[in-house]
């Protein structure tokens, strides 16, 4: 007999060290941590069925992200209530589930991301963050990996995507800057083509760790109705 299912979604956050784990390591913890917690999901067909896991919009290698979702169809008699504690007690410190509930949303309905960007570097003050705020009210051209070019790059203006952006001061030597940006597919903003804009137009060097760090957090998604996702 065909099991039933019904689909989860699984809300979760990946900060710290798991910061660094690509796409592929994410999904391999989530279908271990899965199978070791004794939740029973649906597999994909063949000779070699794995779990199936549909995460949405996952965070670049090196994004911080309180707000990362994965839906995953588990078998009918799953008793939702009990999924967060089993997951957490078999995934690594720096992955928590915040929540499991049965999805409302679909996840081609998100169109926006918010992010917090915090710059620390000797050339971060309170004019550096005067010209971030100006910069981003004309037209800003940064390169993109493309398929169109045969250099494979393309100069893309991302203002019209970047939604909002308030750059302000911490103190002398830091600035933290949150932006809500495009996250559809057609018009994706990597955050860090933020950074790559202030080096290129305000002339500083914010790739030597010795002399300048920067975090990247995503903080929020945003679907069409431009209510917060979930």
């Amino acid at each position: 007999m065909v099991p039933a299912y019904k689909k989860i979604r699984i809300a979760f956050s990946k900060t710290g060290n798991a910061k660094f784990i690509s796409h592929l390591d994410l999904d391999r913890t989530m279908k271990t941590a899965l199978t070791r917690a004794g939740i029973k999901v649906e597999h994909t067909h063949g000779f070699n069925p794995r779990p199936y896991l549909v995460f949405s919009l996952p965070a670049s290698v090196g994004t911080e992200s309180v707000c990362e979702f994965l839906d995953v169809n588990a078998e009918a008699s799953t008793d939702v209530s009990s999924v967060k504690g089993s997951l957490n007690r078999n995934l690594p410190p720096d992955i928590e589930v915040k929540d499991v509930y049965a999805p409302v949303t679909e996840f081609k309905q998100i169109t926006d991301a918010e992010y917090v960007l915090t710059v620390v570097s000797p050339d971060m003050n309170a004019e550096t963050a005067r010209k971030i705020n100006e910069l981003f009210r004309s037209p800003v051209y940064v390169e993109k990996r493309t398929k169109k070019t045969e250099s494979g790059f393309m100069d893309f203006d991302i203002q019209p995507y970047v939604k909002s952006l308030e750059c302000t001061l911490v103190k002398e030597g830091e600035i933290r800057i949150k932006t809500v940006v495009s996250a559809e597919n057609a018009t994706y903003i990597n955050p860090e083509y933020i950074i790559k804009a202030i080096c290129k137009y305000l002339s500083v060097d914010l790739t030597d760790p010795e002399n300048s760090v920067y975090t990247v957090m995503r903080t929020r998604v945003f679907g069409r109705d431009g209510e917060i996702f979930r």
